[in-house]
């Protein structure tokens, strides 16, 4: 339709050349010519690619803002005319000209302008014509411009409905986030993309395009994370802002750390564009595309992306929330498995070797260790196979005491105590003991039943790690659950050990009480009880009496006696 207006044009008032400047963000920006002014309009854009409007600015700046068509018979001459335009209609014969704007709704939407190789003015009729043929074309350019609108609508809806299709039928997290760097990628037409989450006030790395994956592994290494408060970085004013942000050449703007430039250079990224990822009107993270080209991203691409970064965001919240219940159910399941192993555990170290055993399965961890307390220390009370040569090595005794040792603050604190910290307490020669053992603390857990602390479970990999929040948490509840099974196991094991008491006292007494003192005449040892038969030929004897229980003398009486 452009070009059938500018060919139109030139026709109807017999000029050599037309070209048209449409409204573009506030300025004219080059749209269409005929073929007589091609050369002429490339010079005039790598001169001047836009045209401010504003009232005696340029001349088609001038026609713009007033509404008011304008003619000349010598475009060379006019006021004007900038140098280097004149310099371009002396190059390329032009003289006389026109131009008039295009109003749509009274609404100016560009300029129409011609070009005559003669010294000509336009007469008041062609002017008319030209006028009245202009308000056509605004109206017909009008139509067109609402029948693409409305056609790239459509497309817009279709490309965001079977985008929304495929993230719904994503459930995991990992899975939503390559789902939605592949369709940005598709949908924007560009070389690449990838997502930077929120994770404790940071934007770390989540998930990229298989394109860009030696560019992110550099950029990672350089900018693990950014701080998201930070707003003189890309990322930072995204999320501050809510909203996106258009790189044309990222390599030479401002928002990229001056670190990360040369390695946009080095894989030729120059055109980028970044959308915040909304939940709940939350920032949860940013999604960028980028580009090998250097490209502005046009406003119907950023509001396409912009609103699939809004499904995106639903998709990943949904996700998340799925995550959490089935994770929240694994747990419950493992929690209640445990729960029913150790009601069926009575014996006080069959519910110890259980407690490590299940605190090792449940977070793949296979050191652990598990320390009661006894008087005002904690002591070694059970650990698994991989961390038996470690417990045997260890000091038999921690003191409970604040900033001591892991399991000692752990227990002071009724706190658990997570990775380095757990570490950094350890004494260098216990250090170097872990070290020997390949075993790295990882976290210490307090045990604690009806709010009295009764000690601590260790745990600790063969690898440098972080127990996850889903981890920490799940070992907390387990912590309890063991609590309460050693509390359960000793009031059990307490009737039993006084029942043993007891019966030993019956024992003993019944020892006592039944026994007759067996009178033993030294002189002769013969037996000489006072209703004995026998005499014993001695008049006066000392005597002794020895009780027994077992084997074991538990009492003895001395006396002086007549026997005979």
């Amino acid at each position: 339709m452009l070009e059938l207006i500018v060919n139109e044009a030139a026709r109807l008032v017999s000029a050599s050349a037309a070209y048209i400047r449409l409204l573009e963000d506030g300025a004219l920006v080059p749209s269409v010519c005929t073929d007589s002014a091609i050369e002429f309009l490339a010079r005039a854009i790598a001169v001047n690619p836009t045209r401010i409007v504003e009232e005696h600015a340029s001349i088609l700046g001038d026609v713009m803002a007033s509404k008011k068509p304008m003619t000349s018979k010598e475009l060379q001459e006019h006021e004007l005319t900038s140098p280097a335009e004149r310099k371009n209609l002396q190059d390329h014969e032009f003289h006389g000209g026109a131009a008039v704007p295009l109003l749509a709704n009274n609404r100016s939407i560009g300029v129409l302008a011609l070009l005559d190789k003669r010294i000509r003015q336009i007469t008041e009729d062609e002017l008319s014509l030209l006028t009245a043929f202009a308000d056509q074309a605004s109206l017909a350019l009008e139509k067109a411009r609402l029948l693409n609108d409305a056609e790239r609508e459509k497309e817009r809806s279709d490309a965001l409905y079977q985008v929304s299709n495929r993230l719904a039928s994503a459930h995991d997290t990992d899975d939503v986030l390559d789902l939605i760097v592949n369709e940005a990628t598709r949908l924007l037409g560009a070389f690449g993309a990838f997502i930077r989450l929120v994770e404790n006030d940071s934007l770390v790395p989540s998930a990229g395009t298989e394109s860009i994956a030696n560019f992110l592994a550099e950029v990672t290494g350089l900018y693990p994370a950014y701080n998201i408060e930070d707003d003189t970085n890309l990322f930072g004013y995204v999320l501050a802002a809510k909203e996106p942000y258009i790189m044309e050449d990222a390599t030479e703007d401002g928002m990229v750390p001056p670190g990360v430039r040369p390695v946009l250079q080095k894989h030729g990224v120059h055109g980028v564009v970044a959308v915040p990822l909304l939940a709940n009107n939350r920032s949860i993270g940013a999604l960028v595309v980028q580009d090998r080209r250097i490209r502005r991203f046009t406003e119907d691409e950023v509001s396409l992306l912009t609103a699939f970064a809004d499904q995106a965001s639903l998709a990943l919240e949904k996700a998340r929330l799925l995550n959490e219940a089935e994770r929240e159910k694994e747990r419950a399941d493992a929690l209640y498995h445990i729960s029913n192993q150790l009601a069926g555990a009575h014996d006080t170290d069959e519910v110890l070797k259980l407690i490590v055993n299940e605190a090792s399965r449940l977070v793949g961890s296979p050191y652990v260790i598990l320390r009661l307390l006894q008087g005002d220390n904690l002591v070694p009370r059970a650990a698994t196979e991989s961390a038996g040569d470690y417990a045997a090595g260890v000091i038999p005794a921690v003191k409970v005491e604040e900033g001591t040792s892991g399991p000692g603050h752990a227990m002071a604190t009724k706190q658990p105590l997570l990775g380095k910290a757990a570490t950094l307490m350890l004494t260098p020669e216990r250090r170097l003991r872990l070290q020997e053992q390949g075993f790295y603390g990882t976290a210490v857990f307090p045990l604690a039943a009806n709010d009295r602390s009764i000690g601590t479970l260790s745990v600790g990999d063969r690898h440098e790690r972080n127990l996850t929040d889903d981890e920490v948490s799940l070992l907390a509840a387990f912590a309890d659950q063991a609590s309460l099974a050693l509390e359960k196991a000793r009031l059990l094991s307490e009737p039993e050990r006084e029942k043993e008491r007891a019966e030993t006292e019956k024992e003993r007494s019944d020892a006592i009480t039944g026994l007759q003192p067996t009178d033993w005449c030294p002189r002769d040892g013969r037996s000489a009880g006072p209703n004995s038969e026998r005499s014993c030929p001695a008049t006066t004897c000392d005597w002794r009496v020895y009780i027994f229980a077992g084997r074991r003398v538990i009492s003895t009486q001395s006396s002086h006696r007549v026997c005979c």
